[in-house]
């Protein structure tokens, strides 16, 4: 919403009231020691197989549906990595819910980003995912979250209330694991900038966030790499890993990784 100001030389916008809630996880996101892995993923093959999906599945299978199966099948074997820490304690869940950003219309064209938790991803095939966001994508705003109105109603009720006490209340969600878990999962993968391919864009994001693990998937880039001794072009994704460090160490970490680039760039589950 614009407000009107004729007498100075710039221009007044709102901000709508349910933003403050994002402000408020963001303060407390910063009081958790994060460390952020800048890679670049070599997925060539993967865009190939990708293309011939349609023969297989009737229709393309998504670059982010695949990345979800592939990074929940290896946060499910390295599973401290999703782990929430409450104190000197830390939960680690079985099953991996992938918190994820669903563009939608949502009137006369219009466009909105929608939160959206994929329960289970470790255990759902690659078609199952895919299919799942594409629902979710012709689903209503109100279809998306899992309380419909009521639950956004509320959001905007507990925007209303004073700063002191909406952080003391996510305070105690990010203290009681299963909470935080049903209500923001314990992963996200975020598409930053993936659907760009703009030399200028970098792509590599650095977020500031609650999860014990992000994946911001940035620019699609076409770079030089050696291979059986010679130089071939390939197309490689930039992307940020974002790991809380209180619940994962070095060496865990580098095995993680390797397990996550080997699996894409073989194309994992394409074959």
């Amino acid at each position: 919403m614009e407000l009107n100001n004729n007498n100075e030389d710039f221009l007044v916008k709102k901000i709508p009231k349910t933003h403050k809630l994002i402000f408020d996880m963001f303060d407390l996101s910063l009081q958790r020691h994060h460390i952020h892995v800048i890679a670049q993923i070599d997925i060539d093959l993967v865009l190939k197989l990708l293309e011939q999906s349609k023969e297989i599945y009737g229709e393309k299978i998504s670059l982010t549906g695949y990345l979800i199966y592939v990074f929940s099948r290896v946060i499910e074997k390295y599973n401290d990595v999703h782990a929430i820490r409450v104190g000197l304690k830390k939960y680690i869940f079985y099953d991996v819910d992938v918190h994820t950003i669903i563009e939608r219309e949502v009137k006369d064209g219009e466009k909105a980003p929608t939160s959206y938790i994929i329960r289970q991803a470790n255990r759902k095939s690659i078609l199952e995912i895919h299919n799942e966001i594409r629902n979710a994508q012709k689903q209503s705003i109100e279809g998306l979250v899992e309380h419909g109105t009521r639950r956004q109603k509320l959001q905007k009720l507990f925007s209303s209330f004073p700063k002191f006490l909406r952080k003391k209340i996510f305070k105690k969600m990010l203290k009681k694991p299963r909470m935080m878990k049903k209500n923001i999962g314990t992963v996200c993968v975020t598409a930053v900038g993936m659907l760009t391919k703009d030399v200028r864009t970098i792509g590599m994001p650095i977020p500031i966030q609650p999860w014990p693990i992000q994946f911001s998937l940035g620019c699609l880039d076409k770079r030089l790499r050696k291979e059986n001794g010679q130089i071939i072009e390939r197309e490689f994704l930039n992307v940020t890993i974002t790991l809380d460090h209180d619940v994962i160490q070095g060496g865990t970490i580098t095995r993680f990784l390797n397990e996550i680039y080997q699996m894409v760039e073989s194309g994992f589950g394409l074959k």
